[in-house]
């Protein structure tokens, strides 16, 4: 008997804890009202209105310049090229590289290298690479398009 009456003292108590009572609270604040639609509004929908398209301003690509290690490496490979030291040349513009990997100009002198070289199918590679590189400047990729052409008929 005692076992049944501890079970419904505490089932009473489990029910009472649950059971909430509603609380009121006066303290509350109203909800604000809504804003007043805008003067000359006939409470309608109205499109928006529409502006035309204009086209984004590019600014002008400036070819970043190089160091001045990168200069004179540079300017030694155009001078071993021209006496016709294309392995020298080479040489020269993979050091450049070294040091700037991601001057597309050096990634194109070397590429026309290359090309002298006749090995083509590095030149194409490398002149896209020279691509992927050169941004905005429309010369330079002009100038590998066309190498990558020649490259690639041979």
């Amino acid at each position: 008997m005692l076992k049944n009456v501890s079970i419904a003292v505490f089932l009473s108590l489990f029910l009472a804890g649950c059971a909430m009572t509603p609380v009121r609270d006066d303290n509350r604040v109203p909800p604000e009202s809504r804003a007043e639609p805008p003067v000359g509004s006939t409470g309608r929908y109205q499109p928006p209105t529409i502006t035309p398209y204009r086209e984004p301003e590019v600014p002008g690509y400036a070819r970043p310049a190089p160091g001045r290690a990168v200069q004179a490496l540079m300017a030694r490979a155009e001078q071993q090229g021209d006496k016709g030291e294309l392995v020298a040349a080479a040489s020269s513009l993979e050091r450049a590289l070294r040091i700037e990997p991601k001057n597309a100009l050096l990634w194109n002198r070397l590429a026309h290298v290359r090309y002298r070289q006749k090995q083509y199918s590095l030149a194409a590679s490398l002149a896209a690479k020279s691509n992927a590189l050169a941004g905005g400047d429309s010369a330079l990729r002009a100038d590998n398009d066309s190498l990558i052409r020649n490259a690639r008929s041979l």
